[in-house]
Parts: structure tokens; C-alpha cells; sequence
């Protein structure tokens, strides 16, 4: 009898540790290749995220529109960037330093999720001269299988405005606030 006891605990504690196994490996199937936490670093998309917040990243079965929040990888950046679309591909962006506004395709953007609408007057000083005077200009194509991206904080964020377009397979994943 005692053996018997012994032999069904055996038996209890392996099938309780082959289930923690399987469960830790769909776990991590899950947070590489499905969806993954992502803490905020910086105020770049600020007020919608502030430092510390913890956003959900969505990596596979997602749609990117106006308005999304993606996070993408550059080659020049080390923690991937977080940042609003704005326009996409066969947009014309534009910003009037004027009435310190972005227009796509001739509108005005609505952007309720601006906490600040005035522009710092060097905001567009980071930016490489031929950008800058595209933007400002007769605007910025945005070319095929690319994106522009601002961070809600306009006066504190590198994104398109210094850069440029980001490339779609960069997009990493879309963040679930």
C-alpha cells in the first residue's frame, strides 16, 4: 500500500510538472511570436503614454491604419520606437510652421489626442534641410511600403518629421493600450 501511494504521487507530480512545461512553452510562443508587453521608455507619446506605462504589442494579425500606434525597429535606434501613423502610402504630409499644424493630402489633421497644438520654434531644426523643405514645402510623398510617424508629444520626439518615412516591415507590432 505504501508503495502505491507513493507511485500515484510520483504519477501526480509528473503529469503536474509535463503541464507546466507545455504551458511555460505556450507562453513563450506567445510573448515571441504573438503578443509581448512593452514598457514605455521616454515622453515621446506623451499624453497618451507616459514613461513607465506598460502597453500590449499585438505582432501577428494586424491591420496598420491613420491613428495607430506602432512600434518599429531602425536601424539606427537601439529600443524600438513608439509612434502615431499619420500618413501611409500615396499621402502627401505636410507642415505649415505658420499655423503649426500638419496637413495630409491638403486637410488638416484632426488630432484630439494632442494634449499641445504650438509647435517649440525649433522644432523643425533636427530635421536634414531637404526634408524640412519638402515638409514645409509642397509636402512629402510618402512612398510605396512606407509610413510617417509623429509622436504625440510633437516638441519632444524623434520621429518622420527628423527622418523620414519608416518602412511597413519594420513595423514590429501594433501597441494595445
Amino acid at each position: 500500500m505504501p508503495d502505491d501511494n507513493r507511485l500515484r504521487w510520483m504519477n501526480a507530480i509528473n503529469i503536474a510538472l509535463v503541464c507546466a512545461i507545455v504551458a511555460l512553452a505556450i507562453l513563450i510562443v506567445i510573448f515571441v511570436w504573438v503578443v509581448s508587453p512593452m514598457q514605455v521608455v521616454g515622453t515621446s507619446m506623451y499624453p497618451t503614454l507616459h514613461p513607465g506605462d506598460r502597453v500590449w504589442v499585438q505582432k501577428i494579425g494586424f491591420d496598420v491604419t491613420y491613428g495607430d500606434i506602432v512600434v518599429f525597429e531602425r536601424d539606427d535606434s537601439g529600443r524600438p520606437p513608439i509612434k502615431r501613423i499619420v500618413a501611409m502610402e500615396g499621402d502627401v504630409i505636410r507642415f505649415d510652421m505658420q499655423a503649426e499644424c500638419w496637413y495630409r493630402n491638403g486637410e488638416r489633421l484632426d488630432e484630439p489626442y494632442l494634449s499641445r497644438t504650438d509647435y517649440n520654434p525649433e522644432y523643425m531644426v533636427n530635421t536634414d534641410a531637404a526634408l524640412r523643405e519638402q515638409l514645409t514645402g509642397e509636402g512629402l510623398s510618402v512612398g510605396q511600403g512606407e509610413l510617417f510617424v509623429l509622436g504625440d508629444n510633437r516638441n519632444d520626439s524623434y520621429d518622420s518629421h527628423n527622418y523620414g518615412c519608416i518602412r511597413v516591415d519594420w513595423i514590429k507590432g501594433k501597441a494595445r493600450c
